[in-house]
């Protein structure tokens, strides 16, 4: 079989293994929820100026205040830069 399906293989068994409860060579990233509600509400703007000022679907925005979604990875990495510095992300982006 090729190289690649036997990469996909190999993380498929990996997963499978994992969620059993066994030590395997994954990497698995677990995000934890943010207060993202109370991070807009420092920025003093609405959901809809919100989304609109950092490029964030309204809905998005909605279900991670609303606890239904999580946001990951870099939405993470955003959310932390806007509540440290929300004048700095602003102008980063809008530059």
């Amino acid at each position: 079989m090729s190289e690649i399906f036997e990469s996909i293989k190999k993380g498929v068994e990996e997963a499978i293994e994992w969620k059993k409860g066994k030590k395997t060579g994954a990497r698995v990233h677990i995000y934890t929820a943010m207060d993202v509600a109370k991070i807009r509400k420092k920025t003093k703007m609405s959901q809809k100026k919100f989304s609109e000022a950092f490029s964030i679907p309204l809905s998005t925005l909605r279900k991670w205040e609303q606890g239904q979604r999580v946001p990951q990875g870099p939405a993470q990495a955003l959310l932390k830069i806007i509540d440290k510095d929300a004048k700095a992300a602003l102008e980063a982006i809008h530059r």
